[in-house]
């Protein structure tokens, strides 16, 4: 077997392990980013948790048909590609590092061109980039829902021990009251 042939067989490898092992897989358009964006870019997402990739659409292609689940990515693997991925649920500050990046840099690039994130599919531009910039994962919903729930017990907890409390005082009170008046009539 040849050089060449091991390489690409090493990096299919590589992008079927990725779409198997990840949470998160944002495909994006960086082209036309100088090196210099490109380096921002790349030192923002290690920063995150997320790994930056460049690859080809075909060697992509032969990964996505060796793992079903992402053949809906299919169609946007045209021009050029670049995986973004992590194995947290970075969805959102992944949106947000791009988002910002429009901000600071006055592009449009990197182009979201799709995302799979919270096992389910998102595509094309600003629309579903907006979406993806205010996911919540799983595990931020759990503990919204465990804290709303820990105020609630406590309110609750709070308003019985201040009518027990009124309760209790009110009971030594009428028992004082009850002392001084058997005290009087010896």
């Amino acid at each position: 077997m040849n050089k060449n042939k091991k390489d690409k067989e090493k990096k299919l490898s590589e992008l079927i392990s990725i779409l198997n092992n990840n949470k998160t897989i944002y495909l994006i358009d960086i082209f036309d980013l100088n090196s210099n964006q490109i380096s921002i870019l790349r030192k923002n997402f290690h920063e995150n948790g997320i790994t930056m990739k460049m690859v080809k659409n075909t060697l992509l292609k032969k990964a996505i048909i060796e793992n079903r689940k992402f053949d809906s990515f299919y169609s946007v693997l045209n021009g050029n590609t670049t995986v973004l991925f992590s194995n947290l649920n970075v969805a959102n500050i992944t949106s947000k590092i791009i988002k910002n990046f429009h901000i600071e840099e006055k592009v449009s690039k990197p182009y979201l061109k799709g995302a799979y994130a919270q096992e389910s599919f998102y595509f094309g531009g600003n629309k579903d980039l907006n979406i993806l910039l205010y996911l919540k994962s799983k595990e931020d919903i759990i503990a919204e829902i465990i804290n709303i729930l820990k105020f609630s017990i406590n309110n609750i907890i709070s308003s019985f021990l201040d009518v027990t409390k009124y309760k209790i005082c009110e009971m030594l009170k009428s028992l004082s009251y009850k002392k001084d008046e058997s005290i009087k009539s010896l």
